[in-house]
């Protein structure tokens, strides 16, 4: 957030006005943890009331100016559902509309950006032979890939289609596989047997 230049300016101011009050007072602390707890309540009280606490991890291509754009629509939307009045609704819901337009077209600028600055770097890293950037834009390019799930065969070799039929060959499957006889003392002592001749 501290990459736009109001939030940023905001801040700064915030923190010189704690600063100034932390430089009043410094003469009564003591102790340099003291001195330490100051500076770092001075600086996170300035971020919470400029900035703002964390709420969640947000995409990483998306700009703190489109960041305060949707906190904007955000805003709107909340001016529209506590609306009572007809007309009030009607004008908060062309300002919502014309918000979250401006959102999607800044989100789309700020992705575009994206996308061409990391194919730039893939291009680079491939020229200069930099194999795991590449590898790395490359997978930040194309997302994760997840591998898609084989599908569930009857005895007979048959595909099973519906939830139920996959379910009941699973059934099928691990009573075959967990319900069968404990091995025998014999079998167990013919298998000892042979792995200590293979020694």
């Amino acid at each position: 957030m501290l990459e736009n230049k109001t939030k940023k300016s905001e801040f700064q101011i915030e923190l010189k006005n704690r600063f100034s009050i932390f430089q009043n007072a410094a003469e009564e602390i003591i102790s340099i943890e003291d001195h330490w707890q100051e500076i770092k309540n001075a600086f996170t009280t300035a971020c919470e009331t400029s900035v703002g606490l964390k709420n969640r991890k947000h995409q990483e291509w998306i700009t703190p100016e489109t960041l305060v754009k949707v906190e904007k629509g955000k805003n709107i939307k909340n001016i529209l559902n506590n609306s009572k009045t007809r007309s009030a609704k009607q004008s908060a819901s062309r300002e919502y509309t014309i918000a979250n337009k401006d959102v999607r077209n800044s989100a789309r600028r700020d992705k575009r950006a994206f996308v061409d600055k990391l194919t730039a770097e893939a291009e680079e890293a491939a020229r200069a032979n930099n194999i795991k950037a590449l590898y790395d834009n490359i997978k930040l390019l194309t997302g994760k890939y997840q591998k898609g799930s084989r599908p569930v065969k009857s005895k007979e070799g048959k595909t099973l289609n519906t939830h139920e039929e996959q379910m009941k060959r699973w059934v099928e499957h691990f009573k075959d596989v967990l319900n069968q006889d404990p091995p025998s003392i014999k079998s167990l002592d013919k298998n000892s047997r042979t792995s200590k001749v293979g020694e």
